[in-house]
């Protein structure tokens, strides 16, 4: 189950650097470089059979030199082989998610108010409208190019909820070569906090994943999300951990 998680998330960065033109695909791991975008600035996909000290080292000096990004994102088992020669380097756990799983016909459906509705990301301008929602939801840079580059495939779908005619949150799923659906980039804009818009995304994007036949559903939740995620039946696995390089001021 935790690497059914973490290869939905893998395999989403994986296409979005390629969309984006900015994957680096290392012997050792992968990466998404931007300048414009802090969304997905990650390393990730670490090989576990690598020199760990080594492979660390050579990232952490590629970090120093602006060349990678200051984010490795690993499952909790492989971050428990890493955490040591990470420390030793001077990484330090930034953030931490709950993966979590569903499967679909366990799902019970909150039924949506009527002051709801849901658009789907079809064109340039949708996309920026999404990237704003996302940006102020999650208090970093999300590029609206980016997120248009990701139109047009049938594995994605992306959608705007609205309440009472203003756009006031988001999210996306990427189905994977695995028939895994993965929720990801669920938000609401600031003052929209507190209303259940969350639970309503999550609704309607579990709905998709129905109609289009898939039999799980993966996520990675923040502590804030996850008591949304588990009322509507997802089950806890094993957390993601991102570090960071503690830079010298």
């Amino acid at each position: 189950k935790e690497q059914s998680i973490i290869n939905n998330l893998y395999e989403f960065w994986h296409y979005v650097g390629k969309k984006s033109g900015k994957l680096i695909i290392n012997t050792n791991f992968q990466a998404i470089m931007l300048a414009g975008s802090d969304w997905p600035k990650k390393i990730f996909k670490l090989k576990e059979m690598a020199n760990k000290s080594t492979l660390i080292k050579e990232i952490a000096g590629e970090i120093k030199q602006q060349k990678l990004p200051n984010a490795i994102t690993l499952t909790e088992s492989v971050a428990q082989d890493f955490s040591e020669v990470l420390l030793e380097e001077g990484f330090l756990p930034s953030i931490k998610q709950q993966g979590m799983i569903i499967k679909l016909s366990d799902f019970n459906p909150v039924e949506a108010d009527k002051t709801y509705r849901f658009t789907l990301i079809e064109n340039n301008n949708d996309a920026d409208m999404f990237a704003v929602i996302a940006s102020q939801s999650f208090q970093y840079r999300v590029d609206g190019a980016i997120v248009s580059s990701l139109l047009n495939n049938k594995d994605i779908k992306m959608f705007i909820g609205w309440y009472e005619d203003i756009p006031g949150f988001c999210g996306l799923i990427f189905y994977d070569k695995s028939e895994f659906a993965g929720l990801h980039m669920i938000g609401t804009l600031p003052q929209f906090r507190g209303k259940g818009f969350a639970t309503i995304m999550t609704n309607k994007l579990l709905e998709e994943c129905i109609k289009d036949t898939k039999e799980y559903c993966v996520l990675h939740a923040s502590a804030a999300g996850e008591p949304i995620y588990s009322r509507l039946g997802f089950e806890r696995v094993k957390e993601v951990i991102t570090y960071s390089l503690k830079m010298n001021s």
